[in-house]
């Protein structure tokens, strides 16, 4: 993924020092709709508009200790329809409840956020993590709980095992088992639980009367088909940004991919274009139409559908007053996407290589911009493309017809070399670009 790496260089250069950050994160094809419920009267669930994040707060009201009682002590939101019978779900949950700036996942006596897959009363499990004075009394750790055909299965990880205040989990399922994988890193299951139809729900809670809990669950996405997909919907009202172009990815090697990219200098992008990675899980080494996102230095991403051979114009359109991106290909929405971009805004023409020995070929032609509300004084393109001071590790972005600005072809070319042992597009800059201002105010 090449925003992983997200254009430090490249801004750096063009702002005198401002830099993008982009951080690992993940993501499959799939957005469902989720409602919220609470359990307590002081515990409180909120869903993003796009189903991509929930937030689960409070402090709970209600007495008894989890586990001796009724369920009256979280809140969340569950899928509106149950899933399918295998999938993969991608989510990073982030404490924050932070007094005095020092963020956790909750405080008092004991707290957990966790992901609840439901099938039946026999077969279910909830992985996530907990602070109980019974199993991780000074910090939090991994919880796994559920049942198997009516038999307990999971545990938990030593006391404080899981610590920091974000996770990413991923879990994989199917109609004999399921597993977890937490931060890429470990892989614990499969546990034997029946996941034929389970319902899945996003979940935080609170030990005992008075506790705090408060977690968000962000880059909620499922895998292609395993969940109901929400209808792509287009905002009403003249976009703020309308970027057209013609692209083809062309390479050869482990993965190419070809781009356009809107961002600005707060930490904030988004890229829609076709990417070919051979060593993706979701794609695997197709060429798959694909979006991400940086926001506030956190990376997301998301493959929303085989591409086409040939030539393809796809269309990024952004909605500033509800800062909504929708993906178009030629006049067909494919995805509907959640960004915040601050005005002034940047933009990229640009082909990207995985790894040393890679190539990339690819195209990006006919570029048509329409940016600004506020104009003459904001609106537009400023100057003409940059096409010498963002090349890195051998790759180079060409403009092969010469125009300035709006009309321009360019074709990016090259051999990935340079590359530290262990390297990619993750972790590095491999990409050949154009790229352009808004015009500011005579800037």
């Amino acid at each position: 993924m090449k925003l992983r790496a997200m254009l430090a260089s490249a801004l750096a250069a063009l702002l005198g020092g401002a830099v993008l950050v982009a951080l690992p994160g993940a993501a499959m094809a799939d957005q469902t709709k989720l409602s919220p419920n609470s359990w307590d009267p002081g515990l409180h669930a909120t869903t993003s508009a796009y189903y991509d994040s929930v937030h689960a707060w409070g402090q709970r009201q209600t007495g008894g200790a989890w586990g001796t009682g009724p369920v009256n002590y979280m809140s969340g939101a569950t899928a509106a329809h149950t899933a399918s019978s295998s999938g993969t779900l991608s989510v990073a949950i982030d404490g924050t409840y932070c007094p005095g700036g020092a963020c956790s996942f909750g405080g008092g006596s004991g707290y957990k956020s966790f992901v609840q897959f439901w099938n039946d009363p026999s077969n279910f499990i909830a992985f996530g993590l907990i602070h109980d004075p019974g199993v991780s009394p000074s910090g939090t750790t991994l919880m796994i709980e559920g049942a198997a055909n009516g038999k307990p299965v999971g545990g938990y990880w030593p006391n404080g095992a899981l610590v920091g205040k974000s996770h990413l989990f991923t879990v994989k399922w199917t109609a004999g088992g399921i597993t977890l994988t937490i931060d890429n890193q470990q892989t614990v299951g499969p546990y034997p639980v029946a996941e034929t139809h389970p319902s899945i729900s996003f979940l935080a809670a609170g030990r005992n009367t008075g506790d705090t809990v408060d977690a968000t669950f962000h880059n909620i996405s499922f895998s292609s088909g395993s969940v109901s997909a929400q209808t792509v919907t287009v905002p009403s009202g003249t976009p703020y940004l309308t970027y057209t172009a013609s692209l083809t990815a062309g390479g050869t090697g482990t993965g190419y991919s070809s781009y356009i990219n809107a961002h600005d200098s707060s930490n904030n992008a988004i890229s829609i274009g076709i990417q070919i990675d051979k060593a993706s899980p979701e794609s695997n080494g197709q060429p798959y139409f694909t979006w991400e996102r940086v926001q506030g230095g956190a990376f997301t991403y998301n493959y929303v559908a085989p591409a086409p051979s040939g030539a393809q114009t796809i269309t990024l359109k952004w909605w500033s007053d509800s800062n909504t991106a929708v993906f178009f290909v030629g006049s067909t929405p494919i995805a509907d996407i959640s960004v915040k971009l601050v005005p002034r805004l940047f933009f990229n023409a640009e082909g990207d290589a995985r790894i040393n020995g890679d190539t990339v070929n690819s195209t990006v032609s006919n570029v048509q911009i329409s940016v600004g509300n506020n104009c003459p004084a904001y609106c537009g393109l400023n100057g003409a493309w940059n096409t010498s001071s963002f090349n890195f590790h051998g790759l180079k972005a060409t403009n092969t017809n010469g125009q300035p600005q709006n009309g321009a072809n360019f074709s990016i070319t090259g051999t990935v070399s340079g590359l530290a042992p262990g390297h990619d597009w993750d972790s590095d800059m491999v990409a050949g670009l154009g790229m352009i201002a808004q015009y500011w105010n005579g800037a």
